[in-house]
């Protein structure tokens, strides 16, 4: 069906695309994504398809575009985000954030890995489409979306609410999924089927100024102090997904015996095992004993903190962040009780308020769209897939809430290992690598295909 395309030069056409979208700054905030929409809007223009823009407000640019299948059949949305997190130290970078460089066999810059690859891969796909005239079933959607860094509400939650009719699809294809896993020999590949929710909450602690040189009991420092180290250091129940499960189980196969009786414990009912124990269960193997930790319960990061204008006056207040994410089958309620129990438990008094919440979303695997990726990556990359609990959130959620089954999948090289990986993503020298670029056009190619029951 697809055996007569070059790939390789279709990677460097992905590698190209991706190079000229490194070099625009859609960095968020402010985002200014238009650069970027007008720049894919051009390049599908040279296939003769025709892009709509959407905006909330000016600048911050969503682009859709829509190709119609011969007959009935189901909607597939390629999803991305064009929006970058910042370059914190661009000095500290070997080639420059927004260089677009192509060189010692990667493309370098801010957004190579998240997730400007992936908006570049899915548009030379859906070009793929009309430029081979294949004759498919249902629709394919190509969007991207602005604002995803900031919780997406310039971008895909603009997009669910306000024109939920531009944006009803059956399956969608997004970031979150796709990394490679080797252990003992066996490669697995990620699927993104199910995403921690999210409570940012803006806690606000009140006391008595007063001269530095006094100290009292009512600074609103020491007590945050004590609050934050609390509630960071909470041990929050476990709950298991079935995706989860699923994921450790097969996972542990791969470990042998050891390997299944730590699937075994994971899954089990019970609180065990703790962040220590899994430190030193997970000793000598791939998987971080933090990220296993967050597969599993709710977690508390703080994250920002305020207080004090000047070195000696105590403050009357202390403003500070907390970024829950929390598992499927708990609640903010429940998160929102811990909190001021703990508060109350310390003489505390608080104030709240939420930032960003969205609930945890998740993707059955028993579907069409799950076995497509499934038998995709095993015929084209000899590995297996596993489902995958994302500890972040994408912009997946807002699609499942309008009905959506909603997979986070982009398939990249064994070159780079999984923490090699997820130390460049939002970090200095972000960059992909070229055989990523050509591996991902074709698999994704092939199951947009086999979805859609192409035929050239």
């Amino acid at each position: 069906m697809t055996q007569t395309l070059n790939w390789k030069e279709l990677g460097e056409e992905t590698t190209q695309l991706l190079s000229e979208l490194l070099k625009i700054d859609t960095t968020n905030p402010p985002g200014n994504e238009r650069a970027a929409a007008e720049h894919l809007q051009k390049y599908f223009a040279q296939y003769g398809i025709e892009c709509e823009l959407l905006e909330k407000a000016p600048g911050r640019t969503n682009l859709i575009a829509r190709l119609k299948g011969s007959r009935p059949g189901p909607t597939l949305m390629l999803l991305s985000h064009t929006d970058v997190v910042p370059a914190t130290n661009p000095d500290q970078w070997r080639y420059g954030p927004f260089s677009g460089a192509v060189a010692e066999g990667y493309v370098w810059g801010r957004g190579a890995l998240d997730m400007k690859s992936m908006t570049a891969t899915e548009a030379v796909v859906f070009s793929l489409f009309q430029r081979l005239k294949l004759d498919f079933a249902g629709e394919l959607l190509y969007v991207a979306v602005a604002d995803e860094e900031m919780g997406g509400t310039y971008g895909a939650k603009f997009l669910a609410e306000e024109h939920p009719d531009k944006v009803k699809a059956d399956f969608v294809l997004n970031e979150g999924g796709g990394m490679p896993l080797e252990i003992d020999g066996k490669t697995f590949y990620t699927v993104d089927t199910v995403e921690k929710g999210l409570w940012w909450a803006r806690v606000t602690v009140k006391g008595t100024a007063g001269h530095g040189s006094v100290p009292h009991d009512d600074n609103p420092l020491v007590k945050s102090a004590k609050l934050i180290e609390r509630i960071a250091s909470y041990r929050f129940p476990k709950r298991v997904s079935p995706s989860v499960k699923a994921f450790f189980e097969r996972v542990g196969e791969a470990f042998g015996e050891a390997g299944r009786q730590l699937a075994e414990l994971l899954a089990a009912e019970g609180e065990k095992p703790s962040l220590e124990e899994l430190k030193q269960m997970l000793q000598g193997t791939p998987l971080n004993p933090y990220l296993v930790n967050a597969f599993l319960r709710t977690t508390c990061s703080p994250t920002k903190i305020q207080a004090g204008l000047k070195e000696n006056v105590i403050p009357d207040r202390c403003e500070f962040v907390l970024d829950f994410r929390y598992v499927p089958g708990y609640s903010r309620e429940q998160i929102e009780e811990v909190l001021k129990t703990i508060a109350d438990d310390l003489g505390v008094e608080v104030e709240i308020e939420t930032l960003q919440h969205h609930k945890a979303s998740e993707s059955p695997m028993e579907t069409d769209f799950y076995r497509i990726i499934e038998e995709t990556i095993r015929e084209e990359l000899g590995a297996e897939a596993v489902p995958y609990l994302l500890t972040g959130a994408t912009d997946s959620r807002f699609f499942r809430e309008i009905g959506a089954v909603a997979y986070g999948f982009y398939p990249l090289s064994t070159k780079m290992s999984l923490a090699e990986r997820a130390q460049l993503i939002h970090n200095d020298n972000e960059r992909i690598d070229l055989e990523s670029l050509e591996l991902s056009v074709r698999v994704l190619t092939k199951v947009a295909m086999r979805t859609l029951q192409a035929a050239m």
